[in-house]
């Protein structure tokens, strides 16, 4: 009797058929059924409730020492003294990946239990024929590997990485704290945020520090000046191309930079100078989440948050038509605006004397203080450049300081010196102003670390051995 006839005499057949269930019986999945049984990749032990073998694979005989069929009828634990599968036989309870030594070989085994109308009927034992040696080794080579990526990663997020927090902002003007205050409230949520203020005002600054106070504050900060960015390469720069999308391009294609801040932050600085093309695919990556490389057909979505700042009004571009509105109001849905250094002058002469310190460092010099004729300057100044030049002009001074450790009006650079600038307030209102404001900070200070004044020195950004001559000075 041939088989088919045994098998739909017996009903095995319909056990296969049953198994298959809507799929035919191909020539296909025969040849899987007996790749299955007779594969050189893993070997295949069936035995019943008793651990009498029933079927074994040819590549396991020959492992054994066993004839072609020399194993059927036999105890199983005859050969492997040690194995488990007659237990699982039994017990009915997997055992998956496990390593088991059989005439000085380990292997790794999985043991499975096998049922035919919810009765235990026997367990089949599956073993990966390459040795545990040969395991290990592929295995240490993909822990390489991930250790590889894992140093990747760690390098991509140093590099792209927020260096400064809101505790590096210094400045104890009214405005100054408010803008502070919204900028951290903004840093919580997942908004899209604008950033307006005049060039050195610390717009990329408040960008870090949002970015570091944000729940994105683990995943990357990708900063892009767009003014930086030849307009040939704005397109491949920003959303990545693929192989072969233009002549000199990277063999395996390249991430874009909003592809890189998945995850993170991007920060785009001086958007007002992006091209209009540019700018309409801008504003579809904000609108939908997604990118689409240069050269692909493909789109990606991207999980970012977008900071950008402009040192311009881009309403009058709006209404010149070199700024498209979209993306205008897109953007500022939400803008943090920062003000000029001449709009609050109280914060001159606090941060002139905190920024010392840095600057020493820096420059190896041994300046300690600011001379009243020097700070009358500084604060009578309108600085176009603000903080950036502020600590341009002390750099300068310091470096012309001669001898001794202070900064006289001798020691800044000829142009303040010989300006004849004017007054925005009395100068005895600036002063009071200024120690208002330096009392209001230092008591804020320190109660927000309650009475440390090495932590409340550390937070304003000033020495240990200013605080305690500021808190003589006002009896806190």
């Amino acid at each position: 009797m041939d088989m088919s006839k045994r098998l739909n005499k017996s009903g095995q057949w319909q056990r296969v058929q049953v198994a298959l269930g809507t799929y035919d019986f191909t020539p296909l999945v025969a040849e899987f059924l007996h790749f299955t049984m007779q594969n050189r990749y893993e070997g295949i032990i069936l035995v019943d409730p008793r651990g009498i073998i029933e079927f074994m694979d040819r590549l396991s005989e020959i492992f054994f020492g066993l004839p072609p069929g020399g194993g059927k009828g036999l105890l199983f634990t005859k050969i492997v003294p040690n194995s488990a599968l007659v237990e699982v036989a039994k017990s009915g309870v997997p055992q998956i990946w496990q390593v088991q030594e059989v005439r000085g070989k380990k292997k790794i085994v999985s043991r499975l239990p096998i049922y035919r109308d919810g009765v235990l009927i026997g367990a089949v034992a599956k073993v990966i024929t390459h040795e545990l040696e040969e395991i290990e080794n592929l295995s240490r080579t993909v822990q390489r590997l991930k250790a590889r990526i894992s140093d990747y990663k760690r390098g991509f997020l140093a590099e792209n990485r927020a260096h400064y927090a809101f505790d590096d902002i210094l400045g104890i003007s009214s405005s100054m704290v408010r803008t502070k205050e919204q900028a951290k409230r903004l840093a919580t949520t997942d908004s899209t945020i604008l950033i307006c203020g005049e060039s050195g005002t610390g717009k990329e600054l408040f960008a870090h520090a949002i970015h570091q106070s944000s729940p994105r504050s683990k995943g990357p900060f990708i900063r892009v000046n767009c003014a930086a960015i030849p307009f040939n390469l704005a397109e491949s720069e920003l959303f990545g191309y693929v192989k072969g999308a233009f002549t000199g391009s990277d063999s395996g294609g390249q991430k874009g930079k909003f592809e890189l801040a998945t995850g993170g932050t991007i920060f785009l600085d001086e958007i007002s100078s992006m091209p209009l093309g540019i700018q309409a695919m801008v504003l579809r990556v904000v609108q939908e989440r997604e990118i689409q490389r240069l050269g692909s057909s493909v789109t990606k979505k991207v999980d970012f948050r977008l900071i950008a700042a402009t040192n311009v009004d881009l309403e009058k571009l709006v209404q010149n038509g070199s700024f498209r509105s979209d993306l205008y109001y897109r953007l500022s849905a939400v803008p943090c605006n920062l003000s000029s250094l001449r709009e609050r002058p109280e914060d001159i002469s606090f941060l002139a004397n905190s920024l010392l310190e840095g600057i020493n460092r820096r420059l190896r010099g041994q300046v300690r203080s600011i001379r009243k004729d020097a700070l009358e300057s500084l604060i009578h100044y309108d600085w176009p450049g603000n903080v950036r030049e502020l600590i341009n002009v002390l750099e300068q001074a310091i470096l012309n300081v001669n001898q001794g450790e202070e900064i006289d009006l001798a020691s800044l650079p000829e142009f303040l010196k010989k300006m004849d600038h004017p007054r925005r307030m009395p100068l005895g209102d600036i002063w009071d102003a200024v120690e208002r404001a330096e009392r209001k900070a230092i008591l804020e200070a320190l109660e927000r670390v309650k009475g440390n004044k090495k932590r409340a020195s550390n937070l304003l950004g000033i020495s240990r051995a200013t605080i305690y001559q500021k808190i003589r000075k006002y009896g806190l």
